[in-house]
């Protein structure tokens, strides 16, 4: 699901910029707050941090910038010689501490990253080509939106400005034709400035691309108040003929997941029964909420006021959350749908202001199930479900909801 994080610009930028392999300490630190264990056995050799389970993260010259830019070279499998498939991203450090710059890129880019290696949803979001949130004829993994700035709010406002305009789907016409990587190809959306000096850019495989830019600036964004920068990153994968799933590197990384707790069971990697699932867990997505689904389309357009992929709310309708739902089947398997779940206004202003409070992580939250889930169909609809958010106080990955229905569920009785 789609995200908004909170980042705050501090003072100014230092004056020299840090060797390579400094800076790259600094991402293996952000790369380890953001993933617990992923950069365990990874060394720091020449302009490179490598990781023994196949992936690295590089410093590459820099072509254009200042000196206080940084360009990084992501590669996902470098088994694959001697052209090692990679994609590139750069980040500036705009404040006293490099470590944001760092940390910018591992929640973009890096993110992405570890997601084409994960895969569960854990660190960005999964598209497919015809989802209203896609690109036509791409997979589609896309991180959150970060957010710099010296106003929370003012971050916040041009973080969901970014997520609500659906960039990459409004103007994939644009740059489509130019995506040529049998992999992956890597595209960053980038948004902001000073108030009467606001830039739009796309970046695709690290070069400007001027038509899509364009397109974006042709979106209409507000401007900022002062000054302000949002970015987001995507990875766009092909899919093969006669395939649903593109093909994705051979490289896995193998993290537990967050555990999930209840009074009477603690959910861990090894638990089926409700806890985040297992890598290669079938994922099925959801239609909108049902009370959204039966709104006329000039309903839909009058009512639903903020739609970020993860969130509805739509004016006298309610608010609505994107959810995994797992579920285990007999044979051992763990479904995973994608859900949406009703919040009460207050339950649902709680969660917000948590978020806002970077205060989330572990929250257990009740609502109602608004998707007819199979086999079950319209008799789960209005089903009391329970939730938990993942991930750590800074981010909204998603939330895993648990619900108690007619039927006779593990995930309801474990």
């Amino acid at each position: 699901m789609s995200w908004i994080r909170r980042r705050t610009r501090k003072e100014e930028p230092p004056a020299k910029r840090l060797p390579d392999l400094e800076f790259l300490a600094l991402v293996r630190a952000g790369l380890e707050e953001f993933a617990p264990g992923v950069t365990q056995g990874a060394q720091l050799k020449g302009n490179s941090l490598i990781s023994p389970h196949g992936w690295a993260v590089a410093v590459a010259p820099p072509h254009h910038g200042g000196g206080r830019h940084y360009d990084l070279v992501a590669l996902p499998d470098v088994s694959l010689q001697p052209d090692v498939p990679c994609f590139m991203d750069c980040v500036v450090s705009m404040s006293a501490d490099p470590q944001d710059a760092a940390n910018t890129w591992v929640q973009t880019a890096g993110a992405c990253l570890l997601e084409l290696l994960d895969r569960r949803a854990d660190f960005a979001d999964h598209t497919d080509p015809d989802d209203e949130r896609g690109v036509p004829g791409w997979h589609t993994i896309m991180s959150g939106a970060v957010g710099l700035g010296s106003d929370v709010d003012e971050n916040r406002r041009l973080q969901r400005a970014l997520l609500e305009a659906n960039v990459l789907h409004q103007v994939a016409d644009s740059f489509t034709a130019d995506l040529e990587s049998p992999f992956f190809n890597g595209v960053k959306v980038f948004y902001g400035g000073r108030p009467g000096a606001m830039q739009a850019e796309i970046r695709v495989n690290g070069e400007r691309h001027e038509a899509a830019s364009a397109a974006m600036t042709a979106l209409g964004l507000p401007e900022p108040t002062t000054f302000t920068t949002v970015r987001l990153y995507a990875l766009l994968l092909p899919i093969p003929a006669g395939e649903i799933e593109p093909s994705y590197p051979t490289t896995r990384l193998d993290l537990a997941p967050a555990s999930v707790h209840t009074e009477t069971h603690t959910h861990g990697a090894a638990c089926a029964c409700g806890a985040p699932p297992r890598p290669g867990a079938p994922r099925l997505r959801p239609g909108p909420p049902h009370l959204v689904a039966k709104l006329s389309e000039e309903e839909r357009r009058r009512r639903v006021k903020s739609d970020t992929g993860a969130i509805i709310i739509a004016e006298g309708v309610g608010n609505f959350l994107k959810v995994r739902l797992p579920i285990r089947l007999d044979d051992g398997r763990t479904v995973v749908y994608l859900a949406w779940i009703y919040l009460k206004a207050a339950v649902f202003d709680d969660f917000v202001r948590r978020v806002r409070d970077d205060n989330l992580a572990g929250h257990r939250f009740e609502g109602l199930l608004c998707n007819a889930i199979g086999p079950w169909g319209e008799d789960v609809l209005r089903a009391p479900s329970s939730s938990a958010a993942n991930g750590s106080t800074r981010t909204v990955r998603s939330a895993t909801a648990r619900f108690s229905s007619p039927a006779t569920l593990c995930s309801a009785r474990c």
